[in-house]
C-alpha cells in the first residue's frame, strides 16, 4: 500500500523587497497556491533587529506545499534570502491533515538539490508553536502587551472581517465585531500555556477585545538565529 502524501503549509514573514526575491523564486519553481498579504510586525525595535525583521511593515506568504518539498523550500529560502541576518525576515511550515485532492494535485513536488544541511529546523519546530488571538479591531496592541511579560518576543498583525451567522455570538451573549485583527505570535512550548492565559486574562471573550486564542503546530522554522 503506497505511503499516504503528507502536506504543509509554508509561511515567509519578511520585508516587502525580500518577499519580492521569495516570490521570484517560487515561480521559478512553479509553487501554483499561493498567497499575499500585507502584515505590520509588533516586535519593539531591537527585538525586530534581533530577529532580522527590520521595519515593522512587512510582507507574508503562505503556500501549499508537499512535507518534501516544504523542507526544501525552507532551506532555500535560508540560502537564497539570508533567513536569520539583519532585515531578511523568517519562515515556518504548519502541518496540514487533510483537503481537497484537486487542490493537492496542483502541489507540485521539489526535487531537493541538497541532501543533507537541513540543519536542526525539524527539532526546533517541533519544540515550536504559532499562537494566534482574533480580537476586535485596535485590540492587537492589548494582546502584546499581555503576551510580552509571559515570554512572547513579537507578533505579526494582519486585518480580517468576521462572516457567517449570528448562531455563535448569540450563545456567548455577545456582540463580535465584524472587523477584526489576527496577531500571530510564534512561541516556544514551554512558554505556550503561559503566554495564552495571559492573553485570554486580558483579552479574552469577555473583554473589550473579546479574543479567541488558539494555538496549532510548527513543524520547521528557518531565520531564527
Amino acid at each position: 500500500m503506497p505511503e499516504k502524501k503528507l502536506y504543509r503549509i509554508v509561511i515567509l514573514i519578511a520585508n516587502p523587497d525580500v518577499a519580492e526575491k521569495a516570490e521570484r523564486y517560487l515561480s521559478e519553481i512553479d509553487a501554483h497556491i499561493q498567497y499575499r498579504m500585507n502584515v505590520q510586525g509588533t516586535a519593539s525595535s531591537d527585538i525586530m533587529n534581533m530577529f532580522g525583521l527590520g521595519t515593522s511593515d512587512k510582507t507574508m506568504i503562505a503556500m501549499l506545499a508537499s512535507d518534501k518539498s516544504a523542507s526544501h523550500m525552507l532551506r532555500s529560502f535560508r540560502k537564497r534570502l539570508y533567513l536569520g541576518m539583519p532585515n531578511t525576515g523568517i519562515a515556518f511550515t504548519i502541518p496540514i491533515s487533510g483537503g481537497v485532492e484537486s487542490i493537492f494535485s496542483l502541489v507540485n513536488d521539489i526535487e531537493s538539490e541538497e541532501e543533507s544541511g537541513g540543519g536542526n529546523m525539524a527539532e526546533e519546530g517541533r519544540d515550536s508553536c504559532m499562537i494566534l488571538t482574533i480580537v476586535n479591531q485596535g485590540s492587537s496592541d492589548d494582546v502584546m502587551k499581555a503576551a510580552r511579560p509571559a515570554g512572547a518576543t513579537g507578533g505579526t498583525v494582519f486585518h480580517s472581517r468576521r462572516l457567517g451567522n449570528e448562531t455563535a455570538t448569540k450563545l456567548l451573549g455577545i456582540s463580535i465585531q465584524e472587523e477584526r485583527e489576527v496577531v500571530m505570535i510564534l512561541a516556544r512550548n514551554s512558554r505556550k500555556k503561559e503566554i495564552m492565559e495571559a492573553i485570554n486574562a486580558s483579552c479574552g471573550i469577555s473583554s473589550d477585545a473579546q479574543g479567541i486564542v488558539f494555538s496549532v503546530p510548527i513543524a520547521d522554522i528557518e531565520g531564527i538565529g
